[in-house]
């Protein structure tokens, strides 16, 4: 089974080699693709291992890997628990027992192997000087994540990033 994609975008690699060649110099599409393969492979690189923060020209949005502390916090005699979910073991953890799963009972991560800290992509727009910046995102796609997860969970990488501020988000 194919698995359905959650970004729609409207413009793709054809949309940008076409453009390319309307403006630049004549080259075939496979050359163009290997090019923009390997900058975008190079620059994930560089964001996870060198912890180097890419400005995106024109927009001046940013990249960052960041980390934060996450535990559960107690608001209005409800907890809130904001550490990710492992869903692998909570399925488990539902399919030996019935009742778990009627309580939906999620079993969470501890990360233990990075002290408590979790990491993801940031995207900095608060210095963009543009219009309508609050309605920009950016989704990280399947493999840059798997890129982090397995650098993080390999203890011979050493991965550090930032310490997210609350002041910063």
């Amino acid at each position: 089974m194919e698995r359905e994609h959650k970004v729609i975008c409207d413009y793709g690699m054809g949309d940008y080699y076409k453009h390319y060649i309307s403006t630049h110099k004549k080259i075939d599409k496979v050359t163009f693709n290997n090019i923009v393969t390997d900058f975008h492979t190079e620059l994930r690189e560089l964001i996870i291992l060198e912890n180097v923060g890419y400005t995106m020209p024109g927009v001046n949005f940013e990249l960052v890997l960041k980390k934060e502390k996450r535990k559960p916090k107690i608001k209005d005699g409800k907890i809130l628990n904001n550490i990710p979910v492992d869903w692998q073991a909570t399925k488990a953890l539902w399919n030996r027992d019935e009742e778990a799963k009627e309580k939906k009972l999620l079993v969470r991560y501890n990360n233990s192997h990075t002290s408590g800290y979790v990491f993801r992509i940031y995207f900095k727009k608060f210095g963009a000087k543009i219009k309508n910046r609050s309605v920009y995102k950016f989704q990280v796609n399947r493999d840059f994540k798997r890129q982090i997860s397995k650098y993080i969970k390999d203890p011979d990488m050493s991965i550090d990033a930032f310490l997210l501020y609350k002041n910063h988000i």
